[in-house]
């Protein structure tokens, strides 16, 4: 088991049904299932497991047997969702549904249930009930109904959050583009075009002061760009990958291009913009065009296959969850799919909140990340469904997506590229962003860092920074690549730096943002970014 409590799934072919529901979920849980349970007798809480931490859970003689009957209850559900009686086709979705329901009906999740929630109770008067009782309205009033994860009101964009000085140089009915004032004399000739994913808003480039990776760049003498999405209206339903194709990633090099007069541009892609990103690449080697110097990829998937032994991400889950919660009607909402990923995740990121702010009366704190994750924006159902595709699918991993009339081979994107991956990622694990970066045709720098699918991005160097790298190139498999890799004691940033230097031209005198074709115009970070 990993530290991050990752454990591997393989699909299984579908099994002629044997004996009865119960003797195989009980089988499931393993041949010693009896010893197991009787072990069970003298429960305690897994020291892993926050929601138990309470000292009344091992103390107390209630609360000691409602949690081993929980524990019970859970291990059986969950083993239960394992049997041969669910398809191999339905059983990932099965296995998250029992996770859901047994996540959901925890004890901790309910007032008279929860020992926190009663002494806490006890030793207000009453009054953290209120509190949270005013939590609770709060949050239906302005979040529908969904528990606040951070303090609302306490960034302020432009101030707090994408606060780095720059001037958007180019908007269109789809993004807009920034230019950053540089920072330093000199800079180096290619530029970086920064690329975030069309589901979320770019400033996890720019996120605070000492955490923007936008302000890390441009302090190392680099002229640096972002795609700003807009948050798509009525008039964009339909919209594809097609349409936006040319009016995003392409004409977003255009821009750049013609203002800095650099013939390459180096991309630098989040998520889905890691895709977006590296299908440029790919997209334009098709035609001849050596427009893309570098690729650099954060968290970035683009082949959803799992090997056995491989945590597998999340497509069956997310899947099930797009039928059962987006209606959707040209237009998929930001909120809707915030839940969508909260869901993933909702222990930390549903109920977790819910009891602190609604039970215990308390309210959040203050929290960058969780700010800006809470601040994202809509995509068209096209685009959407273009997304679930490649990853349901598979079709960019299998050479089967077209874009603008060509096929997309990675293989073709001969460029070196950078590429980081989160050892706790629980949306794209790291052997789903390792074999992706298999894919590509040029030379791979793999970088393994011990963070989560948003935080891994934001990595300024402090003392407990640290990654693990190979010596050389990718090997056969994420495995023996690990076995191989050694920890570096740094930030990645700083190993990225290094990268890119040497890639990156001769130094040039620093560019002020815009020119006469692409004047400089509002400032940084522009209109579409406060669009809700």
């Amino acid at each position: 088991m990993s530290p991050c409590g990752s454990e591997p799934n393989a699909y299984e072919e579908d099994s002629p049904v044997t004996g009865s529901w119960c003797a195989e979920a009980l089988h499931q849980v393993g041949p010693g299932w009896l010893n197991q349970l009787l072990q069970t007798a003298q429960w305690a809480p897994d020291p892993g497991d926050r929601r138990f931490s309470d000292p009344a859970w091992s103390s107390d003689p209630c609360f000691r047997r409602l949690g081993q009957a929980y524990g019970i209850w859970r291990q059986l559900t969950l083993a239960a969702a394992r049997t041969p009686y669910v398809p191999a086709r339905r059983r990932q979705q099965v296995q998250f549904l029992a996770q859901l329901l047994t996540d959901a009906l925890a004890p901790t999740n309910f007032p008279p249930t929860n020992p926190a929630v009663l002494r806490r109770a006890a030793e207000s008067g009453g009054m953290s009930l209120v509190r949270g009782a005013g939590n609770f309205l709060d949050d239906v009033v302005h979040r529908r109904g969904r528990p606040a994860k951070t303090l609302p009101g306490a960034y302020r964009l432009g101030k707090d959050l994408a606060a780095t000085p720059g001037r958007v140089v180019y908007r269109n009915e789809l993004m807009e583009v920034l230019q950053y004032e540089p920072q330093t004399a000199e800079v180096h000739k290619v530029p970086l075009l920064l690329v975030p994913a069309w589901v979320n808003k770019f400033y996890i480039f720019d996120l605070a002061p000492g955490r923007s990776i936008t302000e890390w760049a441009l302090r190392e003498g680099f002229t640096v760009f972002a795609i700003s999405f807009r948050d798509p209206g009525p008039d964009q339903v339909g919209l594809g990958l097609d349409e936006y194709f040319p009016r995003v990633p392409m004409r977003a090099l255009d821009v750049v291009q013609e203002i800095t007069g650099a013939s390459r541009v180096h991309m630098v892609g989040a998520c889905a913009g890691g895709m977006l990103a590296a299908a440029t690449a790919a997209w334009l080697a098709a035609g001849g065009e050596a427009r893309v110097a570098s690729l650099t990829l954060l968290m970035s998937a683009m082949d959803f296959t799992a090997a056995a032994g491989d945590a597998k991400p999340p497509t069956a889950e997310i899947s099930l969850l797009t039928r059962v919660l987006l209606n959707r009607e040209g237009l998929v909402e930001s909120r809707k799919i915030s839940l969508l990923f909260d869901l993933l995740r909702s222990t930390d990121t549903i109920w977790k909140p819910l009891v602190s702010g609604w039970f215990l009366g308390e309210k959040p704190h203050p929290f960058d990340i969780l700010e800006w994750s809470e601040d994202g924006i809509g995509v068209t159902d096209a685009l959407f469904e273009q997304t679930l595709s490649i990853a349901v699918e598979n079709t960019l991993a299998q050479g089967l997506l077209k874009i603008q009339d060509r096929i997309i081979d990675l293989s073709a994107a001969t460029q070196d590229a950078f590429v980081v991956a989160g050892s706790c990622d629980h949306i794209i694990p790291w052997e789903t962003v390792y074999r992706s970066a298999q894919l590509l045709g040029g030379d791979v720098a793999f970088h393994l860092i011990p963070s989560g699918h948003v935080g891994g991005i934001i990595s300024p160097p402090r003392p407990k920074a640290e990654y693990r790298t190979g010596q050389g190139g990718l090997l056969a498999t994420p495995l023996d690549w690990s076995a191989g890799a050694s920890t570096r004691h740094e930030s990645w940033w700083q190993a990225w730096s290094r990268w890119l230097a040497p890639r990156s031209g001769p130094r040039v005198p620093s560019r002020t943002p815009g020119s006469a074709r692409h004047r400089a115009e509002a400032p940084a970070p522009g209109h579409y970014v406060r669009s809700r």
